[in-house]
């Protein structure tokens, strides 16, 4: 497997894949995305900000995430620390769940928000995803709070790293 920066000439399939992941999700009765959220709007500006990673196994694309400081993402008041980076839109593709992608994806991430001088990174997650909620808590990720926001009822967890680091570049 490899950790690439998604370029635009991947928007295609990234949004092939993101269809297949909301399809996939529907069979299993997890209601979390839909044809509003994500968007192939917002999988493209994902990728044209810089801000999308994935992982390909010979070539092809089998997961996709987004990798943003926090507060560009979501404002200032979600998360309980400063200086953090987050991730949404993880997905995998179908066939290559349960083989450790999403957490190769995440580790990944995790390492290159520290590379970047964050302290940390936070999530968001569906209380109805408990596999995902588990997938993180396994990796360290602390829950914080539980909030109903205008988009939706959310967990917070947040990874804050052992030493401190220099502000976001």
């Amino acid at each position: 497997m490899e950790y690439l920066k998604a370029e635009e000439k991947h928007i295609k399939e990234c949004q092939v894949l993101k269809n297949e992941v909301i399809k996939r999700l529907r069979e299993q009765n997890l209601d979390i995305w839909n044809e509003e959220y994500p968007s192939d709007k917002h999988i493209e500006e994902d990728i044209l900000s810089g801000a999308a990673r994935i992982v390909t196994e010979n070539d092809e694309i089998i997961a996709f995430a987004a990798l943003y400081k926090t507060v560009e993402e979501f404002g200032e008041e979600i998360f309980k620390h400063e200086n953090l980076f987050s991730f949404s839109r993880l997905m995998v593709k179908t066939g290559f769940e349960g083989k450790h992608v999403a957490t190769f994806l995440i580790k990944s991430m995790l390492e290159e928000a520290k590379n970047r001088g964050a302290a940390g990174c936070g999530i968001m997650v569906h209380p109805i995803n408990p596999k995902a909620i588990k997938m993180y808590e396994n990796l360290g990720f602390k829950f914080e709070q539980r909030k109903l926001y205008p988009y939706g009822d959310f967990m917070t967890y947040s990874l804050i790293f052992e030493k401190n680091h220099a502000e976001l570049r």
